[in-house]
């Protein structure tokens, strides 16, 4: 498995596919911050890491879609099964490497963010530019939350279509119009009151909760039960994607 999960890493590296990523979430911040964010704006931008938070959302989809498809396009996923390597050893291989490289891609952006924070303090000064940890990882968390997420369904997606291009487009459509989609949920909740308990729902519930108690509460309001709860029904919805794709993956044919 480890000789897998190194052979995995050095097709990332030779791609270039992370640290192209990794190099824009980097830079974003670093031109945006001291560049193009006025005073007021400064403490909100370094939590989006500049503008470079949207890029890492895109970069979790492309990863997730092309690490799967690319194998069965270029027909290298034959070669790779004819191993002694199982198609689970192969499927959990490739999703550590994407959950990797995500990784790696949100360390660039923070290290961004405060690059671009302290070339903004030296050439324009301190004044409102204080950095709230305590938000910043939680939005690290919600960040990791979100991939997780946003990967599970590219990577069914990938494997129900069988195309990178698609699972890439619903990806982003998905992703986008999530907040949509738990919103049109909202109105049928109104007829059925279980409804509330759908992944999109949920999804935006996760990334909205802070652990305040203000976020308690409103969580109590709209599930009549503790945060803890939804976090554990949302990761059921997630490894049933996951065990889905690897449902798929294992009986499609190279």
């Amino acid at each position: 498995m480890l000789t897998l999960l190194k052979q995995e890493a050095m097709k990332a590296h030779k791609q270039n596919r992370v640290w192209i990523w990794a190099l824009l979430t980097f830079l974003i911040p670093v031109i945006v911050l001291p560049t193009f964010v006025k005073e007021a704006s400064q403490p909100d931008a370094y939590l989006a890491y500049g503008g470079a938070s949207i890029v890492i959302s895109v970069a979790a989809i492309v990863l997730g879609a092309l690490t799967f498809t690319q194998e069965f396009t270029f027909g290298t996923i034959r070669p790779l099964l004819s191993r002694q390597y199982s198609r689970l050893q192969v499927f959990l291989a490739k999703l550590m490497t994407v959950f990797l490289e995500f990784i790696v891609i949100e360390a660039a952006a923070i290290v961004g963010m405060l690059v671009g924070r302290g070339l903004y303090i030296a050439t324009k000064g301190s004044e409102n530019t204080n950095l709230d940890w305590h938000s910043l990882w939680v939005g690290v968390g919600s960040d990791i939350v979100a991939a997780v997420y946003t990967i599970a369904l590219v990577i069914l997606i990938s494997n129900i279509a069988k195309s990178s291009g698609a699972a890439i487009a619903l990806g982003i459509v998905v992703s986008v119009g999530n907040g949509l989609l738990s919103s049109l949920s909202s109105i049928l909740v109104a007829f059925w009151s279980p409804l509330k308990w759908n992944p999109f729902n949920l999804y935006q519930s996760v990334l909205a909760y802070d652990g305040s108690k203000v976020a308690d509460t409103i969580v109590r309001a709209d599930y009549g039960t503790d945060a803890w709860v939804i976090w554990v029904v949302l990761l059921g919805y997630i490894v049933v994607m996951y065990w889905l794709s690897y449902f798929i993956f294992n009986r499609r044919s190279v």
